[in-house]
């Protein structure tokens, strides 16, 4: 996993890169399920309950599971991925909690 800070004009943090390197097989098809994987991860910032954070990060660990056994996407870089999904689902609950007050919905 590699991570890049991008800085604004007064030289703040602006933005936060991270990319992970994912081998895998499976050709066009490959490409095609990594693609779809990681626009479910995109859909996290779009939940407006804690509920449907749980959902979307359910759907994810089946989807990453999917792609493993398939060999679409390698062990490592599945790992990788999802230890920056479980942060950005935390991240995703917590925003949500403090949204409408309650610990879950």
């Amino acid at each position: 996993m590699k991570s890049r800070i991008i800085l604004n004009r007064e030289r703040t943090a602006k933005a936060q890169e991270i990319s992970i390197p994912i081998h895998g097989k499976g050709g066009e098809l490959g490409i095609k399920a990594v693609t779809g994987l990681v626009g479910l991860i995109e859909t996290l910032k779009d939940c407006g309950t804690c509920q449907e954070v749980q959902s979307v990060f359910d759907a994810i660990c089946g989807y990453n599971a999917c792609c493993i056994r398939c060999e679409f996407i390698d062990e490592k870089g599945a790992d990788e991925l999802m230890e920056l999904v479980s942060m950005l689902a935390g991240q995703e609950m917590a925003r949500c909690k403090n949204s409408c007050g309650k610990g879950t919905e």
